[in-house]
């Protein structure tokens, strides 16, 4: 939501740019006695003045807009996914996180110092945490205690941050040819 937050308010703004620049390049045309430049404002005014508010096209802009208005309230309202997993404090007056994405390379971290991991993958949630790590070809001992064993490293480092709603771990092994 973030990315989409950031790309609405740079269009508005564009849009906002353009238009004031528009505006002045018409002003300025006006104060040297020029025609209108970009924009017909005497055509439009013309336009304005003999059409009234109850107009089915007034209508259906005024409409279109109130549902755009709608539908980036209902956006903003909705709650945003936390990017920070509370740690449980140590005092009181301590508020202390892990983001995601650092819970995700020290979960990462921990499953490729396993023996036989070649390369791993974490994807974090609020409640849930999938690892998916990859074993050499050849190299790697059976899959069965390739995944005790990146289980329990993950688990370990997962219980070491003392999560204040700890996620659940679930782990998959998989050849680093399949995905």
């Amino acid at each position: 939501m973030r990315i989409t937050n950031r790309l609405l308010a740079f269009l508005l703004s564009l849009g906002l740019t353009l238009g004031a620049v528009l505006v002045l390049i018409e002003i300025v045309a006006r104060a040297v006695g020029a025609k209108p430049i970009v924009l017909d404002w005497p055509g439009l005014h013309r336009w304005a003045s003999g059409t009234t508010w109850g107009s089915g096209f007034v209508r259906l802009i005024g409409g279109a807009l109130a549902i755009v208005g709608l539908l980036l309230l209902v956006a903003q309202l909705k709650p945003r996914r936390p990017h920070r997993l509370r740690l449980e404090p140590v005092d009181p007056a301590t508020d202390a996180a892990v983001t995601r994405r650092g819970l995700a390379r020290t979960l990462r971290n921990a499953a490729i110092e396993v023996d036989g991991i070649d390369d791993a993958h974490v994807v974090v949630g609020q409640h849930h945490v999938r690892l998916r790590a990859e074993i050499r070809d050849g190299t790697a001992p059976a899959v069965d205690s390739l995944h005790q064993a990146v289980a329990s490293a993950a688990q370990h480092r997962l219980d070491a941050l003392r999560l204040a709603t700890a996620p659940t771990l679930s782990v998959r092994i998989s050849n680093g040819e399949q995905h």
